[in-house]
C-alpha cells in the first residue's frame, strides 16, 4: 500500500508484490475476521457456527438459505455488545505480520514474428503471442492490462529505446522530444493465452505478473530478428534493432 495516510512508508507493487505479497498479509487476518464474523452471525441466526454461509452480501444458515440476513447487520452487531454472543468482544478491526520465504516466480514463452526490409533496415513486428503463467488471476482485466503494458516496454526496449550520448558524454535523449517510445500504431494485435500453476507460497497460489512480459518481449523480438538476419550471415547487433543499425549491419560493404 502507498497511501501514507494507512502506513509510513509504502513502496507501490513494484516487483509484482502487490497481490502477492497483500494476499499473504491479509490472509491471517480475513480468517480471524471471517472466525468473528461467523461467531456473531450464528448468535443472530440461532445455528452452529459451522452452518453460517456468506455469499453475495448476505448471510445464512447452510439448510435454509432463503432465511438470510443482509451482512451489514452482521457488521453492525459486532458494535452492539448486546447482541453479541459471550465471551466476543465488540468491533472488527483486525491486524497480521507475515513474512514471504520466497519468491513465487511466473513463468512464460513468447513468440514474436518480425519481417526486416533489407534494403532500409525497417522492422515490422507481424504477431506477438504471449502464454503466462502467473499462477491464480484475481482480475483477468488487469492482468491483461498489465501484460499490454509490459509487452509494450519490452518491445520498445527491443526496436526504439536507447540513451544516446554526445562524444563527450552529455545525454542527447534526455526528454521525450528525443527519447524514442513505442505507439499503439507501431505494435501488432497481441494473442495472449494463460494457464495457471498455483503458487504454494502464498495462501491464493499468486505469482508475479508484470515481469514476465517486460523479462520475454526484449528477448522474443531480439531473437526474430536475429533469426532474419542471420540468413545474411549477422551473428551480433546491439538492442535498440533501429533501422540504422540493421542496414549497417546487412551492408558492411558500403560502410566509409
Amino acid at each position: 500500500n502507498s497511501d501514507t495516510d494507512l502506513i509510513a512508508a509504502g513502496g507501490g507493487t513494484s516487483g509484482s508484490r502487490g497481490l502477492v505479497a497483500g494476499t499473504n498479509a491479509l490472509h491471517p487476518a480475513l480468517l480471524e475476521s471471517r472466525e468473528k464474523l461467523g461467531r456473531i452471525a450464528a448468535h443472530l441466526l440461532e445455528c452452529p457456527a459451522e452452518e453460517v454461509e456468506f455469499r453475495e452480501g448476505r448471510v445464512f444458515r447452510r439448510q435454509t438459505p432463503a432465511n438470510s440476513i443482509p451482512f451489514s447487520q452482521v457488521a453492525g452487531a459486532a458494535y452492539d455488545e448486546e447482541m453479541l454472543p459471550p465471551g466476543v468482544e465488540p468491533g472488527v478491526d483486525f491486524s497480521s505480520n507475515t513474512t514471504l520465504s520466497k519468491s513465487p516466480y511466473g513463468f512464460g514463452a513468447h513468440v514474436a514474428v518480425v519481417e526486416v526490409d533489407p534494403e532500409n533496415g525497417h522492422i515490422d513486428l507481424l504477431s506477438y503471442t504471449a502464454v503466462n503463467d502467473a499462477g491464480t488471476i484475481v482480475n483477468p482485466l488487469l492482468a491483461d492490462g498489465q501484460v499490454h503494458g509490459a509487452l509494450a516496454q519490452g518491445i520498445g526496449q527491443a526496436l526504439v529505446e536507447g540513451m544516446i550520448y554526445s562524444p563527450d558524454g552529455q545525454p542527447l535523449t534526455g526528454s521525450l522530444l528525443d527519447y524514442a517510445l513505442p505507439r499503439a500504431s507501431t505494435l501488432p494485435d497481441f494473442t495472449l493465452e494463460s494457464v495457471t500453476t498455483t503458487s504454494p507460497l502464498n495462501p491464493l497460489g499468486a505469482k508475479g505478473i508484470g515481469e514476465l512480459p517486460t523479462l520475454a518481449a526484449p528477448v522474443a523480438v531480439a531473437n526474430a530478428v536475429m533469426d532474419a538476419l542471420s540468413q545474411a550471415g549477422v551473428r551480433h547487433v546491439d538492442t535498440p534493432l533501429t533501422p540504422e543499425k540493421i542496414w549497417r549491419a546487412l551492408h558492411p560493404q558500403d560502410q566509409p
